[in-house]
């Protein structure tokens, strides 16, 4: 603390001295000078003493009322409060942090999944390189494949979601099995209930008891930079160990959408850069509450040998990755919708949008409100360039979800919400 002394006056205690027998002819004595100085020099030092020691004094008295409120004051972390000096000698109150309590409440759900499948594959025998053995023909033999991902346990009877691309397509071979290891080294055999290969969502289930299971968000309130934890398998449990894998983050943007060449469509996605590697896929992101928000699906690499994560993960919002789950639980598979609405595929004029041609009459497009002619310009947040901008948004939907729509009639900017209802065989898809 620094003080400006100038501030202060000091005065000494000192005695005015008896001109009768200090002074002689108008000249101090030496010892009179002396005693005067010395008497100056003792006030000075006992001022300055008694300043600081007061100075010293409050100083303590400040520091000893702040480290009471600040031992008094609990902080919260996560779902835990840590009192701050309450146990100096136990470190690990400070140690216990938010992201430590979403691991242990979230992890024990998120299990490895190993996929069996099989494929019949030609293969060349050296034996029969000779023109001679043509006449054999070509070699077959079956040949046993495997691979790795991750799960998250979001029912107490055993269902399991993760990625369609986790199980494989047709592509892969036969399949043969799945094998569901958990995190306390249980392993179950697993039965596919049902694959989206649109929305790369797959539901798998399993018989067991006393099951873990996440805690799934309910509604998408997700914050960019928000601390997020990535869970997952990575190689399964080749490294001798069943529990999983963390790695931290945070929400790096949300809403995001791709498509690929295989043709899925990823809408919405939740952008981190908690590290997503190989054998991640299927597994939960987690915010600091424990709660699961997405499930882990692709990373974008850095191309050629760097096959690993550069910070760039996406993850399915678990409320779209819940609503598929539903359908295929209940029907084994997506139900078509409806709009009850035609359009131009060739759009009008080159600009921007797709021009209503036709509706069916008591349509959800009818009930919403719009009419030939109308242009439709934005589909639940994304624009509309083209006819395939409108089919691929609609492509990720599902019946019973509200549309929002922003169309134009005439010079007049218009909004409506529109409900999907599930198709009839004389209604077309979109």
């Amino acid at each position: 603390m620094q003080t400006d002394m100038g501030k202060y006056n000091l005065q000494s205690n000192q005695k005015k001295i008896s001109p009768v027998t200090t002074v002689t002819t108008g000249t101090i004595t030496a010892a009179t000078a002396t005693s005067t100085e010395s008497a100056l020099r003792i006030g000075r030092t006992a001022g300055a003493r008694g300043l600081r020691i007061g100075m010293a004094l409050g100083l303590a008295g400040l520091t000893a009322i702040l480290n009471v409120s600040l031992a008094a004051a609990p902080v919260p972390q996560g779902n835990t409060t840590v009192t701050q000096g309450s146990n100096p000698s136990n470190p690990s109150d400070m140690r216990r942090t938010a992201i430590v309590v979403a691991t242990e409440k979230a992890a024990p759900s998120v299990v490895s999944i190993t996929v069996h499948h099989s494929a019949v594959v030609a293969y060349g025998n050296p034996f029969f390189q000779d023109p001679f053995f043509d006449f054999f023909g070509p070699q077959y033999r079956k040949k046993e494949m495997s691979s790795l991902g991750s799960g998250v346990i979001v029912a107490k009877d055993g269902f399991i979601l993760t990625n369609a691309h986790v199980v494989g397509s047709g592509e892969s071979g036969e399949l043969e099995g799945i094998t569901v290891t958990l995190s306390d080294g249980r392993q179950f055999a697993a039965k596919l209930v049902g694959v989206e290969y649109a929305n790369d969502l797959a539901v798998l289930k399993i018989k067991a008891d006393t099951l873990p299971v996440a805690q799934m968000q309910e509604r998408p309130d997700n914050m960019i930079g928000e601390w997020v934890v990535a869970i997952g398998n990575p190689y399964g449990y080749l490294i001798s160990d069943t529990k999983p894998t963390v790695t931290v983050g945070v929400i790096s943007a949300v809403n995001r959408s791709f498509s690929s060449n295989s043709g899925i469509h990823y809408h919405n996605m939740i952008q981190t850069d908690a590290s997503i590697n190989p054998g991640n896929s299927g597994g939960a992101l987690v915010n600091v509450d424990g709660k699961v928000i997405g499930i882990n699906t692709f990373i974008f690499t850095g191309g050629g040998q760097s096959q690993g994560s550069i910070g760039l993960g996406f993850a399915i919002p678990i409320q779209k990755a819940k609503s598929v789950m539903d359908e295929l639980i209940r029907f084994g598979y997506i139900r078509e919708f409806t709009t009850g609405i035609y359009t131009d595929p060739n759009g009008e004029d080159g600009r921007p949008g797709v021009t209503i041609v036709g509706l069916d009459r008591a349509s959800p497009g009818e009930k919403a409100g719009l009419k030939v002619g109308d242009v439709i310009y934005e589909v639940a947040g994304k624009r509309i360039d083209s006819f395939q901008d409108i089919q691929d948004i609609f492509k990720l939907l599902q019946v019973g979800e509200s549309v929002d729509i922003l169309y134009l009639r005439g010079n007049a900017k218009l909004r409506t919400q529109m409900v999907l209802e599930e198709k009839n065989k004389k209604h077309r898809i979109y």
